[in-house]
């Protein structure tokens, strides 16, 4: 049995039925370009892993060469990053000195993914590509984790915009360690733990869009 191959066609469907719902509600006049975002990163695992299931269906492999569906899952983080960087995070923290612990505290996240890579893939007896793939997504991982837990410890603002996202980004944050767990689960060759992981990843993932809905929802009301 192909456990690689069914985990990543459970988060395909559920990546997709997340993209579908996410353009019919958001990809209208006057929505909100924060819940396209998230829609369209979550689109790009849809497509990522639509392209790994091709790819094991005709012989090929998806870990120990290169493969364009890891452009997938680099997508999805950099549309959440960019989602939380820059104006949503200016919203919140003005730089100032009262703030300082909430820019500090979140490395933990970040500090996190570091050492699961490290721990788990660099020094196990992976194909240098492997390891170099996994410390790209690990990178991705970490900027985007930062703002996640960033956003969740956050004092609220004006409009309540930071805690009407709490629970997006808590799914984001567990999305990103979700993926290095799949990345080390991957390079030890546990199926069952491989078939697990896609399919909560892929809950995770339709999940965020509705979150995302809710949230935006309480901050235009």
């Amino acid at each position: 049995m192909n456990f690689i191959l069914i985990s990543n066609i459970a988060t395909c469907l559920f990546s997709f039925a997340g993209l579908i719902y996410g353009i019919s509600k958001f990809f209208k006049p006057k929505k909100a370009i924060y819940a396209q975002m998230i829609t369209l990163g979550v689109g790009c695992m849809a497509f990522g892993r639509l392209y790994q299931v091709v790819r094991l269906l005709t012989g090929g492999e998806i870990f120990t060469e290169f493969q364009l569906g890891i452009f997938g899952v680099i997508g999805s983080f950099l549309f959440f990053f960019s989602a939380n960087f820059g104006l949503m995070d200016s919203l919140a923290d003005d730089g100032s000195k009262k703030y300082r612990k909430y820019r500090i505290i979140p490395l933990i996240a970040p500090a996190a993914a570091l050492a699961l890579y490290v721990a788990f893939i660099l020094f196990y007896e992976l194909a240098g590509f492997a390891k170099v793939m996994c410390a790209i997504l690990t990178l991705f991982i970490m900027e985007t984790t930062y703002f996640n837990l960033k956003h969740l410890i956050f004092p609220d603002v004006d409009y309540g915009v930071i805690n009407c996202l709490k629970s997006y980004n808590f799914l984001v944050l567990i999305y990103g360690f979700l993926c290095i767990l799949e990345m080390i689960a991957i390079s030890r060759q546990n199926g069952a733990f491989i078939t697990v992981l896609g399919f909560v990843m892929g809950i995770v993932l339709f999940a965020i869009v509705p979150v995302v809905e809710r949230g935006v929802k309480k901050w235009t009301t």
